[in-house]
């Protein structure tokens, strides 16, 4: 909550102190280089986690290969800085691509340290630094901005935060890598790394495609527009899913042989998903005006339309983080690479085609594209894992989607109702009535008030599943 507090606060502060097309170039820039991260990443954080039992000597093997690669990567964009600048016709893209370049350098030492803190369950320590972490780079970015800095200050927001975020957990996860050595094999890691290195790729290309086209058709200022709309909604979904799947993952991989318990405890970490996430999004919606007022201020008037547009694709992508946790956690990521292979290309073409009514477009392709690539997820991931039972976790969401919607209308049919000036009262009224409406629901809809009451015993029975994961795989550690 604290981390979610300070990007509002990153959005609210900046977007008053530097202009749209600030965020547009660097929002270009990080669109087409970003994909150099994934590059660097290639998944190997993930199957650290994944992996039922990890040697010391394959943990030094995967921290040099994801070191090698940062590196190599910050020369490669280094070196492409100039062809960056030349795409988009603006010149000053260049030194901004060169300065962050020092990004992938900086995230390729941390991160086999991120991915032991998570492996070893130390999430306090992972939150406490994924929070100094924005706090700092916030800082760095208002100190650039009020010395007149305009883009350069989103340029040192992101080179102090990955800074932080990457040294921090050197410094406590209690070991320092070794030598390579060739004896320890990590190819069952490069195998599952490889896939999930597709899939990432397939989703960052999906992901991204919208600002690069916005930034060719439209210019800087509309990018920057969009840019600051996405992080507005995609700030509850980055923010609330990530330590929900932290904590998810790797408790589920060391029960993927226990199909019953699999099932059960997939289905109790959904209900923690479902009723965090889609009622924050829900709620978004139905005070999308005062909240882009408050947040963005008075001059973001016209990104109104396109947050609602983009709210509705956020929950759809919310709830499919379910299936995310099935493919990665079983170890699946090949079954779900072919899944984007298929999908992907149909959310390319359809922002293609929304481009053509302007950004307002762009968010319409991306919502609809959203909604209905769920089902069909979900139905990949049920038939590449039975245990997960699609079926059930179908009927969850969807009941979630319903209840949490409806009392959204509600809200927003009462907000515009009122009528009122002040964006503090229309938001709270707005927020009041929901809150009317859910608690109405749960004293007449049985079922909706076992999701809430399995809310709180999901979180106590996957905190005794962890820590009795976390002395397991100690214990297989020293073996």
């Amino acid at each position: 909550m604290v981390r979610i507090a300070v990007q509002v606060a990153s959005l609210a502060i900046l977007v008053r102190l530097l202009s749209p097309a600030a965020f547009g170039y660097v929002a270009m820039v990080t669109a087409i280089v970003g994909i150099a991260e994934l590059i660097r990443e290639f998944g190997l954080s993930k199957a650290a986690v994944q992996a039922p039992v990890l040697t010391r000597a394959q943990r030094d093997n995967l921290f040099w290969l994801n070191a090698g690669l940062g590196l190599a990567l910050s020369v490669l964009v280094l070196a492409v800085a100039p062809l960056v600048a030349a795409l988009y016709g603006e010149p000053l893209l260049e030194p901004v691509t060169r300065c962050l370049a020092v990004v992938f350098l900086l995230n390729g030492f941390g991160a086999q340290f991120r991915a032991s803190l998570q492996r070893d369950l130390r999430f306090t320590a992972l939150a406490v630094l994924e929070t100094l972490g924005p706090a700092a780079g916030l800082a760095a970015a208002v100190a650039v901005a009020l010395q007149g800095g305009s883009y350069w200050a989103l340029v040192a927001q992101q080179v102090v935060t990955t800074a932080v975020v990457a040294v921090g957990p050197a410094c406590v996860a209690g070991w320092w890598p070794g030598r390579p050595r060739r004896s320890a094999s990590i190819r069952p890691m490069l195998g599952y790394g490889g896939s999930l290195f597709g899939t990432q790729a397939l989703t960052y290309v999906g992901n991204n495609v919208d600002t690069v086209v916005i930034g060719l058709t439209a210019g800087p200022a509309a990018a920057g527009l969009y840019n600051r709309v996405y992080q507005l909604v995609k700030l509850p979904v980055s923010q609330l899913n990530a330590p929900i799947t932290r904590v998810a993952l790797p408790v589920l991989a060391r029960i993927q042989d226990d199909p019953p318990r699999y099932a059960r405890y997939l289905r109790q970490g959904q209900l923690v998903l479902l009723n965090v996430l889609v009622p924050a999004l829900a709620l978004g919606w139905a005070v999308a005006g005062p909240l882009v007022h408050l947040v963005l201020g008075d001059a973001w008037g016209q990104a109104v339309p396109i947050f609602s547009l983009l709210v509705v694709g956020g929950v759809f992508q919310a709830i499919g983080f379910v299936q995310n946790w099935v493919f990665l956690s079983s170890g699946k990521t090949g079954q779900q690479f072919r899944l984007n292979l298929l999908t992907r290309p149909a959310f390319v073409v359809a922002v293609l085609v929304g481009s053509l009514w302007g950004v307002t477009g762009v968010a319409a392709g991306y919502a609809l594209t959203a909604v209905l690539q769920w089902p069909v997820a979900l139905w990949w991931a049920g038939r590449a894992v039975p245990e997960a039972q699609a079926g059930r976790l179908a009927v969850t969401a969807l009941r979630a989607v319903a209840t949490y919607s409806a009392a959204a209308v509600v809200a927003h049919l009462a907000v515009r109702a009122a009528g009122l000036d002040d964006a503090w009262l229309s938001a709270g009224l707005g927020a009041g009535v929901m809150l009317a409406v859910l608690a109405a629901g749960a004293a007449v809809l049985p079922a909706y008030r076992r999701d809430l009451a399995g809310c709180v015993t999901a979180v106590r029975v996957l905190r005794g599943a962890g820590a009795r994961s976390g002395r397991g795989d100690r214990a297989n550690e020293r073996k």
